[in-house]
């Protein structure tokens, strides 16, 4: 599932929230580490969750031992009525209370740096394994995002005991501050195209992804809830294409080339454009191909020209990335 970030020092969080409400976004990440002072700031954070209830959008807090009393609440079992699902703890809470919270909220561990005797731990004094999220960090300093590897060994360990795994990508609008590099879990992300990073996400077992940055973008926003709700990707195609739709990729899936099902025509299609097909390429089999006559097709490689092959298009440069994470089945879009 896709899930957003609010902050409660961003002056856009209302505007986010409702907008990523009307998209269809249903999970929401927040900080409830509050100052001392409550005053404005803690009206604030009482209203947001308000609004993200009224959105219909249940959120994930990050909470201290200090946050009911910085909030006026009279527990944390209150932030239940404020629309909070799940508590991310800091590491104060002593675990009788943390099995007690469990019996309401979802309890997210980080699971960036709680390994297995951790975890032994915890389920041995009374948490259940159902009851828990393995929620990975985001890191604001460049160069100290997780590495691919541990964070695959990390989620492994999770999945072994049945726990989800949640973890972040950057926005594609501005950053968030203080050091605006993006919140992205692995470092390879930070600069990476967001779309693609939270598809390899979910492709490594990821069942939540959060865009870290409080402004995700509107594009990023809406092609993530495409691909969440309807399993179905855009792909941007060059100016000229004039075969844009909705397709769906053949079950078996081909080393060559990416088939759209139910593309074949009864009508003749001539040869033309029989060009060198570089990777990205979109072509038609032309009536030479016999009953393969109109069967649309993208490359995953780059191929040699064929005369029984008309290019028609080209997927945009920036996308060419996504074919590779493309799955048998799935819907795909060119726009």
């Amino acid at each position: 599932m896709i899930g957003i970030s609010f902050y409660l020092n961003d002056n856009l969080a209302e505007e986010l929230i409702v907008l990523a409400g009307k998209m269809g976004v249903k999970r929401a990440f927040t900080s409830l580490h509050l100052p001392e002072e409550q005053g404005e700031l803690a009206e604030r954070a009482k209203n947001l969750l308000k609004l993200a209830n009224q959105n219909g959008i249940e959120v994930f807090a990050d909470v201290s031992y200090k946050t009911p009393s910085h909030l006026g609440i009279d527990s944390f079992f209150d932030l239940k009525e404020l629309g909070v699902t799940g508590l991310r703890l800091d590491d104060f809470f002593d675990h009788s209370l943390i099995c007690e919270l469990a019996n309401e909220f979802k309890i997210a561990v980080n699971a960036s740096i709680l390994f297995e005797k951790d975890l032994d731990s915890l389920i041995s004094q009374g948490l259940k394994a159902e009851h828990i999220i393995g929620w990975h960090n985001f890191y604001p300093r460049r160069e100290t995002g997780l590495s691919k590897e541990f964070f695959r060994q990390q989620n492994e360990l999770y999945k072994r005991y049945g726990i989800p795994i949640s973890a972040y990508v950057p926005g594609d609008g501005e950053k968030r501050g203080p050091l605006f590099e993006g919140l992205p879990t692995l470092e390879d992300h930070r600069t990476a195209d967001p779309f693609l990073s939270a598809l390899e996400l979910f492709q490594d077992g990821v069942e939540d992804v959060y865009i870290g940055d409080p402004e995700p973008g509107e594009v990023l926003l809406e092609r993530l809830v495409k691909f969440d709700h309807e399993n179905k990707i855009s792909l941007r195609t060059e100016n000229g294409f004039g075969h844009r739709g909705i397709y769906q990729l053949r079950p078996d899936f081909s080393r060559d080339v990416l088939r759209f099902m139910d593309t074949r025509s009864i009508e003749p299609i001539a040869p033309s454009a029989n060009s060198l097909r570089l990777i990205g390429t979109i072509t038609m089999d032309n009536q030479l191909y016999g009953r393969y006559q109109g069967e649309i097709q993208i490359t995953l490689r780059d191929l040699p020209a064929d005369e029984r092959v008309n290019v028609i298009g080209k997927i945009h440069e920036d996308d060419v990335p996504l074919l590779l994470r493309l799955k048998p089945g799935m819907m795909v879009e060119l726009i």
